[in-house]
């Protein structure tokens, strides 16, 4: 694992713009797999990612998918979705290939104006967000993890991984993805969503199986504070065993801010 610190906000931002840039998996793969996390710590990063112009280059030259980890069952007015929180961010940024994936019917709408991508496809150049859809977690768990099956199949147990790049937070539990007591990390195994209950409103969450998040060729923790530097100091050399634990691999970097 490999720690950045920082303490200005500006050098916190280009470290994490810097690393999500060069996160592109090698090979003859055409298309880029994003994993995002909600939150508010996330938020100025992919303001920045949006508008970034090297970011613009590759999403005119690729398919690049963006996926959300983990969702909250909440009303899509209330702003308590990481899906709508994303969505926002990019659709603002005015890409003219931009797609809206809808897991239920498994259909592209693409953002109008934009008729010379009316045949956009998951392997075209352009940005394809795949949101969770909103409603009744277990309908909307369902309907994300047939998403997931029909993008990564068995790819996701296996090499090479399916995100190029998995982006998370922790809370200041220890929580990250969702992930709250250590037992959802662990009865995640073999599958690609499970639901799970915060302790604190709204309780009623869904995420990416542990298994899932992990196939990745990188993993980006974001954090903000020294009391959160702390206790994943405190993971790392033992003295607690929180969820953000179990993806402190040596692929994981951390950039962090205090």
């Amino acid at each position: 694992m490999i720690l950045q610190i920082y303490t200005s906000n500006d050098e916190w931002l280009r470290a994490a713009l810097d690393l999500i840039l060069s996160a592109q998996h090698g090979g003859e793969r055409r298309s880029l797999h994003l994993c995002l996390s909600g939150g508010t710590t996330p938020r100025p990063v992919y303001e920045s990612l949006a508008r970034s112009e090297a970011f613009g280059a590759i999403v005119a030259s690729r398919a690049v998918h963006l996926w959300v980890g983990d969702e909250r069952e909440a009303p899509e007015h209330r702003g308590l979705r990481n899906s709508g929180m994303i969505a926002e961010i990019f659709r603002a940024a005015g890409f003219k290939n931009f797609a809206f994936r809808e897991p239920e019917t498994s259909v592209l709408k693409v953002q109008s104006p934009a008729p010379q991508i009316k045949n956009l496809d998951s392997a075209s150049p352009g940005l394809i967000f795949h949101a969770w859809p909103t409603g009744p977690r277990e309908c909307a768990a369902a309907a994300y993890d047939r998403e997931l099956a029909a993008f990564a199949g068995e790819t996701i147990r296996a090499d090479p991984p399916f995100f190029d790049l998995t982006i998370l937070g922790m809370g200041e539990d220890g929580h990250t993805a969702g992930l709250f007591p250590m037992e959802d990390v662990r009865r995640g195994a073999g599958r690609l969503v499970i639901l799970t209950e915060a302790p604190q409103e709204p309780k009623k969450r869904m995420t990416m199986a542990p298994a899932v998040l992990l196939s990745s060729g990188k993993i980006l923790v974001l954090m903000r504070g020294l009391p959160k530097a702390r206790l994943l100091m405190a993971n790392l050399f033992g003295e607690r065993a929180d969820p953000i634990k179990y993806f402190l691999l040596d692929r994981c970097e951390v950039v962090a801010q205090i």
